[in-house]
């Protein structure tokens, strides 16, 4: 009888099988999984997603639900999905440095990474990345023994290359092994877009060869490829915005002042200097909150704003304009695509928007850092101003909280108001402002 209900169940469990359309993930715990893919001699695909993740539910409805993607993964790959903030799951993310949601990892059965992606894509595009894990799994090295020969003194570029990518798909610090291998390039090479192209991959702060490399290519950025050129400036920008975050979360003073020097030799002008260097020492200020810092700075800057009338603002937007149309024509750009009638649109009024955003930020700043009533009747008057020049549901509720900081609660709760209707008739989410209300009439 025993062996009639096994018969059974394995004829039913095997119909049901060929009759699955999609993925079929195998359950368990990662020892399991890890122990099955050892069996099989497969490669482990894990969909780390969350609850909460659109894309993740998009994913799993449109597109492991696909017959041809089910195919190819149910052949290829012991499939395992598993919640990042749930149980083993919170433990796998911190493992292979989960930062961004769908993540899908393709580990072999020792648990070493092949190959990552993220977010939502189509399922021919998705197959596509199966079939690089299959093919890296291929030519694929264990960490722990190029990490061996580098300790032995291996330093050739083509194996250096190999460490470096592999300290990046491990989600790992890639800055020294990317200085290392800049060593062992010949310095003609530092010119090519390759090379430009592998620094602007894996840079990630200033203080580093990279860097100079890049800062270096900015005296000769005008004969460069369009290619080149935007490797040199995304890999800047983004060496900048890390350090600027290390600064930040360290509260590290001196490495903030190496990054506006930093600022200082790659900006073209002064006046851009300037402006760069203004919105990093604010956010500096306001993220450490720094208030004497940040007083200095928006008090000067919000006076100087403030004084702006709406005649040399007009000014300021008509001149912009026309330097765009200029230059516009210069570059052959056809008046008459979607892409430049929508950049003239946004032109209209931009240095009213650009100073109403501007009066807006420094009076944030204020309400979150500054108490001296006088200074805050001041900020009082930048977000005035702001909302004269654009009304916003972000600034209305700036004015309504120093209101309420203020000690004019009736007020505060009118603006506040306001400022949920406008969001509501704007689609905006006002789950925040509803809560600054509550407050206000908490006080």
């Amino acid at each position: 009888m025993k062996k009639i209900l096994c018969l059974l169940f394995f004829i039913v469990s095997a119909a049901s099988a060929k009759d699955t359309k999609g993925i079929s993930f195998t359950e368990g715990t990662w020892a399991d999984i890890l122990t099955e893919a050892k069996t099989q001699q497969k490669l482990i695909f894990v969909d780390i997603y969350t609850t909460w993740c659109g894309p993740c539910k998009t994913m799993a409805n449109r597109v492991f639900t696909d017959a041809a993607v089910g195919e190819k993964f149910n052949a290829s790959f012991v499939n395992f999905k598993i919640d990042a903030e749930k149980g083993e799951g919170i433990t796998l993310a911190k493992k292979y440095l989960i930062t961004a949601y769908p993540s899908y990892l393709f580990i072999n059965a020792d648990g070493e990474l092949v190959h990552r992606i993220e977010g939502s894509m189509p399922a021919t595009r998705f197959m596509a990345e199966a079939d690089k894990a299959m093919q890296a799994v291929k030519v694929f090295t264990p960490l722990t023994k190029l990490e061996k020969d580098y300790t032995e003194g291996r330093r050739d570029k083509e194996f250096l290359y190999e460490l470096l990518n592999r300290k990046k798909l491990n989600g790992e610090s890639t800055a020294i092994m990317l200085d290392e291998y800049l060593k062992a390039v010949p310095e003609s090479a530092h010119k090519t877009e390759k090379i430009l192209m592998i620094i602007s991959e894996n840079i990630e702060v200033i203080n580093t060869k990279a860097f100079e490399i890049l800062t270096a290519s900015l005296k000769r950025f005008m004969n460069m490829t369009p290619e080149q050129q935007r490797f040199v400036l995304d890999g800047i920008s983004k060496a900048k915005r890390n350090t600027f975050k290390i600064a930040v979360e360290n509260k590290d003073k001196a490495l903030f002042e190496r990054l506006i020097e930093a600022v200082r030799q790659t900006s073209y002008s002064e006046v851009g200097f300037e402006a760069e260097e203004r919105k990093f020492r604010l956010d500096y200020a306001k993220m450490t909150r720094d208030a004497e810092n940040f007083r200095m700075i928006a008090a000067k800057e919000g006076a100087r704003l403030l004084a702006k009338t709406n005649e040399e603002l007009a000014a300021e937007t008509q001149q912009k304009t026309e330097r765009f149309i200029q230059n516009a024509k210069a570059r052959g750009i056809n008046e008459n695509t979607p892409e430049y009638r929508a950049a003239l649109e946004e032109m209209q009024n931009n240095a009213e928007k650009l100073t109403a955003f501007q009066l807006n930020d420094y009076a944030f700043g204020y309400l979150q850092l500054i108490e001296n009533k006088d200074e805050l009747e001041t900020a009082l008057r930048w977000s005035e101003r702001s909302i004269e020049l654009l009304k916003l549901p972000g600034n209305l509720d700036t004015y309504a909280n120093l209101l309420a900081k203020l000690g004019r609660k009736k007020e505060a709760i009118t603006i506040e108001k306001e400022a949920i209707k406008l969001a509501k008739k704007q689609g905006i989410d006002t789950e925040e402002l509803e809560q600054s209300l509550k407050l206000m009439k908490q006080k």
